[in-house]
């Protein structure tokens, strides 16, 4: 009970529990789907959580990127909310159509089109509860958002465990469903705090001039981050793709405690900068300091016990590839460095940099990609990722240095 009240006490613990029970949840109910469903509708199920995430990325560029920035500055902060929520309904709107007109014109299988709604309600179910938890999360109503992750995580639990029948299309439309329900709390906060956004111009003029920018960075972001593992699986074959993947997925456990910088922090960040950019410095070392003992340990026990973790996670038939685990480890040492140069880039609203970074990364994938994947199979895939880190952390540290905001020297 101590410890219960502990976390409830202190935002950041509580953060961190909700930000473990969220990629918790989704962890394991990939290996759960994995087992489950057969290798064509799991093949399937993974493309749409790809198209998922692209479409996410969209989404937080065009309202949430911004708003983590902004809602230190804007004083309106509940019109602003609703406005918000507006530029999320219009989304919504437009992409139910677009989603209706991809799998009718563009889809090559039958699979798609007989489960076309049960798609759209995945992936405005996905994107509907992933704004409510951010938008809640950069103003401070941490436990709405804990309160909304853990019904979702009994949600599935109910279901799941009644409904011994998977298929794709029950399964979309569990968690989709299983999504808009559990964002039905930040509904009704937005409800309950309507204030009419009259300063909705002003808000627009905020969200145009750092979207156009981070919209274009969502773009590149999603072809660096995939461009490699999509290519590998023509390259190298479909056995090696899908142990990629099942890694992958794995050290998504991982994205615990970057999701946590991510969604939390950085609005502490901008709001302590906005008043004294030594101390917004100094706090952003603090908690790269945690992280870095946070990771050190984990990524040392995953390279240790890498050939344990892969049978654990695939089963026998991915014994052979505990090689892919340990050098995934090294990938993420390198995404954890990028973490606090995001942060400053972000904090100091220098989103051409942003976007050059991702520029500069995904001109590399396409000149290398090639020779890397002939010569080295999935150590050259992995490589092609570290490289991209690399060149990111090092043209992003230059531009923060020529604004005189050097995180380390």
């Amino acid at each position: 009970m101590k410890l219960l009240k502990k976390i409830a006490s202190s935002p950041s613990i509580l953060v961190f529990a909700d930000q473990a029970i969220s990629s918790g949840t989704t962890f394991l109910l990939t290996l759960f789907l994995a087992q489950k469903l057969d290798n064509k509708s799991f093949g399937a199920f993974s493309a749409i959580v790809l198209v998922s995430y692209l479409v996410m990325s969209i989404t937080n560029a065009l309202l949430i990127q911004p708003f983590q920035v902004s809602i230190s500055k804007i004083m309106e902060k509940k019109q602003y909310q609703v406005f918000l929520t507006y530029g999320l309904f219009v989304v919504s709107l437009f992409l139910f159509f677009l989603i209706q007109f991809a799998v009718f014109f563009l889809a090559h299988t039958n699979e798609y089109r007989l489960n076309v709604y049960a798609i759209s309600c995945f992936i405005l179910g996905f994107i509907i509860n992933d704004f409510f938890r951010k938008l809640l999360l950069g103003i401070n109503k941490v436990k709405i958002v804990f309160a909304m992750d853990f019904i979702f995580l009994l949600l599935i639990l109910i279901v799941f465990c009644w409904d011994e029948t998977i298929q794709l299309s029950n399964a979309l439309w569990t968690i989709g469903l299983s999504n808009l329900i559990t964002a039905l709390p930040g509904i009704y906060f937005i409800v309950k705090n309507f204030e009419t956004p009259t300063s909705w111009k002003l808000f627009l003029s905020h969200h145009f001039s750092q979207g156009k920018w981070l919209f274009s960075v969502a773009l590149l972001q999603w072809c660096s981050s995939n461009f490699f593992v999509l290519v590998s699986g023509i390259y190298l074959g479909i056995e090696a793709l899908g142990a990629l993947r099942l890694v992958q997925s794995f050290f998504g456990i991982l994205n615990v405690g970057l999701q946590t910088v991510e969604n939390y922090f950085l609005p502490k960040v901008a709001t302590i900068y906005n008043e004294n950019s030594a101390k917004a410095k100094k706090y952003l070392l603090e908690i790269t300091i945690f992280g870095a003992l946070f990771f050190a340990v984990l990524l040392t026990v995953f390279f240790i016990f890498s050939d344990e973790i892969i049978v654990l996670a695939g089963g026998q038939k991915y014994q052979n590839y505990g090689y892919v685990v340990r050098i995934i480890s090294v990938l993420y040492f390198f995404i954890f460095l990028s973490y606090p140069i995001r942060i400053a880039v972000r904090v100091l609203v220098l989103n051409k940099i942003f976007f050059f970074g991702y520029v500069l990364s995904f001109v590399s994938s396409l000149l290398s990609f090639h020779f890397l994947l002939n010569s080295f199979g999935l150590y050259g895939a992995v490589s092609g990722l570290i490289l991209n880190q690399i060149i990111m952390i090092l043209f992003w540290q230059n531009q923060l240095k020529k604004n005189q905001f050097q995180l380390w020297k």
